[in-house]
């Protein structure tokens, strides 16, 4: 396994967390390839969308990270940002696996009101009703992309990025048509259990019925994947909890997506 096993007691330590809708736009990081034998060269596209590959709002991030084989943090050759999409280079000098990450980038603060027995966004030019508990919100990305040179490495793959986390059990860059996928859910560095992922595939929304899955994590916080299809994949998954100490706001809406290729 390529991340350590954490004990379900600790998810206590992790406070408030509650599950929250998928309906938004998700961001994603697509290589020109996944895998390659000996490219000295990756470009990468990066786009918040609602049919993923199609960008739509380019993702701006003061975290942008290369981390190279070794585990070591360095930095994008090149970073534009056009209005649609964001395009990155990397050199591959080294062999192994590479993590690109936009890293753990914050966005919009938000009102919230509790209606119903549940956490609503508030309209931001209207008042809260008289009585209604109301707290604030930040919104937390995070989009990651493993590409492998040569034989495919594992150092890349336990270091940590931002407190929502999805962790490969099976190399990302070693997934087949006629194997499954093994992940794990975790946040703040325990297991999440019982918690919704999404799936999309690219191209997806040319089948005659558009591919759109939704998995759930055992009480383990873990998750097989399998597939019928070969082809890139965007897996994302949501949820709130209380911001750290210090934070401007009450909560976060973590929102972390991994994108990855299956090969037949």
């Amino acid at each position: 396994m390529f991340q350590k096993t954490i004990g379900a007691s600790l998810i206590a330590g992790a406070a408030f967390i509650v599950a929250t809708s998928a309906a938004a736009h998700t961001s994603y990081m697509q290589p020109n390839v996944f895998d390659t034998p000996n490219a000295s060269q990756v470009t990468i596209e990066s786009s918040f969308t609602e049919d993923f590959s199609r960008p739509e709002v380019a993702i701006e991030s003061e975290e942008w990270s290369v981390y190279r084989p070794d585990g070591r943090r360095d930095t994008f050759d090149r970073v534009t940002v056009l209005n649609q999409v964001t395009i990155l280079e990397s050199d591959l000098t080294e062999p192994g696996t590479y993590r690109f990450t936009t890293g753990e980038r914050l966005g919009r603060t938000g009102l919230q009101g509790f209606i119903d027995g549940q956490w609503r966004p508030l309209d931001p030019d209207e008042p809260p009703a008289p009585g209604v508990r109301t707290r604030r919100s930040q919104t937390a990305t995070v989009t990651d992309v493993y590409v492998t040179k040569g034989p495919p490495s594992t150092q890349v793959i336990g270091v940590s990025v931002g407190r929502l986390a999805i962790h490969p059990v099976t190399h990302p860059n070693s997934i087949y048509l006629d194997e499954a996928f093994q992940l794990r859910v975790t946040f703040d560095g325990a297991p999440v259990a019982n918690h919704d992922l999404e799936l999309t595939r690219d191209g997806g929304s040319y089948d005659e019925q558009t591919f759109h899955r939704t998995y759930r994590t055992d009480a383990n916080g873990a998750l097989t994947i399998r597939f019928e299809q070969p082809g890139a994949y965007l897996l994302m998954t949501r949820m709130s909890g209380n911001a750290p100490a210090g934070a401007p706001t009450d909560v976060r809406s973590y929102t972390t997506s991994l994108t990855f290729e299956v090969r037949r």
